[in-house]
């Protein structure tokens, strides 16, 4: 009798236990949507207010005024152009060009429309940190996506690049929905969830192509998941078809106005021969400027380079393969030292902030910048030794194919700066595992207490 009273005492505790845990994370889980909303509108008003306070001021005149101009180009001629609206160009994918053109087509090509196109950036910026929330919410707990969004959302880079009209924005939002995507497909296996992949993944390439390759690491991804094959196979079909569909449009143009095929553009010649000029040990014989000079003189049927802007980038492509070539060649220990280490360490520690903002110097954030992306780097290694999981080595090699790739070519701030967000959700899965880790420590330490109380 007595033993049939204590497993029955017993099933009662588990039973109250299990009912307090589903309650508690219920609470949990309103608190974080509570918490996450508060901090997604402060991440938003201080992108507002940077607006309103340096209004047209906050502009480059470099890639943004050109995207600027493209849009406007687009809506009095009719023609997808950027460096002159007589001609068509390949130099990027359309996307941020019909973004800015749609935005302008309702508020006018003005102060007025540009000051909207960079109020839509800061929305669509805030909610990329949302994205990123969802993402840590689903793999670790809402704790780590509430100190990825906090980090986001003061992140000075970051604010200043919402307030610009560059392709950044709306590129990390729309990787990090695919990223959410992904990892949600893989869980649940619902067709939905795979079309939402390949929809985000066409619309992230439109905006940035460099996410061309990135369908590998899903796949190998899926793979190490156990994802039933025969479901893969149907869904990567269906997938690919949506994908062709999609991007026809753009491959028709380009055949249409380049009379061959380009699947996506035709402008890393440029960045290709200034990524030779960086690092330790490159050939020196000659500037860039040099350079250019004498592919002018050697080319004269491709100028001006606008109505041949093809042409002229593959000709500084073959210029930089062949400046790869001699610095391999004649000296390989820096060549493999500069593309493996150097640059990608450019890549990371050049934060992405031309214009001083709030009366922050650059300096301060060079500085910050390292430890941001250590402290990211660290905290991802840490969540995957106290529980492994195949998300965190997604996201890790996720940051490894992008580094790799533009690691060839020149690499600045800019290029990481999308994928900072991703950082911060390392930081933020690092100190939710050490936490864990403490408190599950502590735990233990009270119920040895308690058994020895007794």
């Amino acid at each position: 009798m007595e033993i049939h009273q204590i497993g029955s005492r017993q099933m009662k505790n588990r039973k109250m236990e299990s009912r307090d845990a589903k309650v508690q994370s219920m609470r949990l889980h309103i608190w974080s949507n509570r918490a996450v909303y508060l901090v997604l509108f402060l991440a938003l008003a201080i992108r507002l207010y940077a607006i309103w306070d340096y209004k047209l001021s906050l502009n480059l005149h470099s890639d943004d005024q050109g995207y600027l101009d493209s849009a406007i180009n687009l809506l009095r001629y009719g023609r997808y152009t950027y460096y002159n609206p007589n001609f068509p160009t390949l130099h990027m994918m359309p996307g941020i060009t019909f973004l800015l053109a749609g935005v302008l087509s309702i508020f006018g090509t003005g102060t007025t429309g540009i000051l909207a196109a960079k109020v839509v950036m800061s929305i669509i910026g805030t909610v990329g940190l949302y994205g990123v929330f969802l993402i840590a919410r689903y793999v670790w707990n809402p704790t780590a996506g509430l100190i990825a969004v906090i980090l986001g959302a003061v992140y000075l880079p970051g604010i200043e690049t919402d307030t610009l009209l560059l392709t950044e924005s709306p590129f990390m939002a729309l990787i990090a929905f695919m990223l959410y995507f992904t990892i949600r497909v893989a869980h649940e296996r619902k067709n939905y969830q795979a079309v939402w992949v390949a929809v985000l993944y066409v619309a992230a390439v439109f905006f940035r192509p460099t996410v061309a390759l990135y369908p590998v690491l899903v796949v190998l991804y899926l793979l190490f998941k156990r994802y039933p094959k025969r479901l893969l196979a149907k869904q990567l079909g269906a997938m690919a078809v949506l994908v062709i569909a999609l991007m026809s449009p753009w491959w028709i143009r380009n055949y249409h106005d380049f009379h061959h095929f380009v699947p996506l553009t035709d402008g890393t010649g440029n960045p290709l021969l200034l990524g030779t000029y960086q690092g330790e040990g490159y050939p020196s014989q000659v500037s860039m400027n040099q350079l250019l000079a004498k592919i002018e003189a050697d080319n004269p049927q491709v100028l001006p380079p606008y109505a041949h802007e093809e042409a002229w980038m593959n000709l500084q492509k073959q210029a930089a393969i062949d400046r790869m070539k001699q610095w391999w060649e004649t000296n390989p220990g820096s060549f493999i030292d500069s593309y493996a280490y150097l640059k990608p360490i450019k890549l990371w520690q050049d934060p992405f902030y031309w214009i001083r903002i709030f009366k922050v110097h650059r300096e301060t954030m060079r500085t910050i910048q390292p430890y941001l992306v250590w402290s990211g780097i660290v905290g991802f290694f840490l969540a995957l030794l106290r529980k492994p999981r195949a998300e965190t080595v997604l996201f890790l090699l996720t940051l490894l194919y992008y580094t790799a790739l533009y690691s060839v070519y020149f690499v600045f701030g800019r290029y990481s700066e999308p994928l900072m967000p991703f950082i911060f959700l390392g930081v933020g899965a690092g100190l939710s595992t050490v936490v864990a880790a403490v408190t599950g420590l502590v735990r233990s330490f009270v119920k040895l207490e308690r058994k020895l109380a007794h």
